[in-house]
């Protein structure tokens, strides 16, 4: 049986997530924005947090998993650098795995926002939970200094075939259309999906679920190889990893 994925808004932007294994009746959280939020979610689904799954040790990510450790008894992972504000239970790394009901997720070391920042990639179940590295039609800020270490988080994940959905820790999916409008002028994907993102934000819906493939196709900091985003920062013909520096420090002042 496939994975239930509820996802819904938490604090203001946050992605609150419980994915859910029917077979089993695990329940994992995906990071903890807030505690009451997640266990209210759970209870409204009528199914019992059994795992929290940790993709970075930032505040907005980590405040809520003692309570709702204490609340459960969950078993936590998550980077080393969360232990000083989460209780974990196993310290994960790259290269580690971690199963989920009939699922097993790689455990993929993504810095750049983050020191510790981790994905969780379940190829059998398509998922990537890959916290504040990407967001729908944008990625997450990169600390000073690792914008090529954040270059090669992205370049993994975006490896991954087309159809693998990307579970991102933030819904700041209007203000990444519009960047990515003022970039990328010309594609038309992009413009359909920018009209789809107002249409969302007036409805109220919270957006923070997508796949490989609609990046690949609308996400400015994935086609950073596109001569289209090289000429928009100035910089045709340079390296990806240049271009997506570029258009990193451009989204910062947009």
């Amino acid at each position: 049986m496939p994975l239930d994925l509820h996802v819904f808004r938490t604090l203001n932007d946050n992605a609150g997530a419980l994915l859910h294994d029917p077979a089993s009746g695990a329940c994992a959280a995906i990071d903890v924005p807030d505690a009451g939020e997640t266990l209210a979610a759970a209870r409204a689904k009528g199914w019992t947090i059994s795992d929290i799954f940790i993709t970075h040790a930032h505040h907005d990510h980590t405040q809520g998993v003692a309570e709702v450790k204490q609340a459960t008894g969950a078993n936590v992972v998550g980077p080393a650098d969360a232990r000083t504000s989460a209780p974990l239970d196993r310290v994960l790394g790259e290269g580690d795995t971690v199963g989920f009901g009939g699922e097993s997720f790689e455990i993929w070391h993504t810095p750049g926002h983050s020191d510790g920042h981790l994905s969780f990639v379940g190829r059998g179940a398509r998922l990537a939970l890959v916290g504040d590295v990407v967001f729908v039609m944008g990625c997450g800020r990169v600390q000073p200094g690792q914008m090529e270490r954040m270059w090669t988080s992205l370049s993994r994940l975006m490896a991954l075939p087309g159809d693998v959905r990307l579970l991102g820790g933030h819904d700041y999916t209007l203000s990444n259309a519009r960047f990515a409008r003022s970039v990328d002028s010309a594609n038309e994907a992009l413009k359909a999906r920018f009209a789809e993102a107002e249409k969302a934000k007036a409805e109220g819906r919270f957006w923070a679920l997508t796949t490989v493939a609609e990046e690949k196709a609308t996400n400015p900091f994935f086609r950073a190889a596109e001569p289209a985003l090289a000429k928009a920062v100035g910089l045709p013909g340079a390296a990806p990893g240049e271009v997506f520096a570029a258009l990193r420090e451009a989204k910062n002042r947009f």
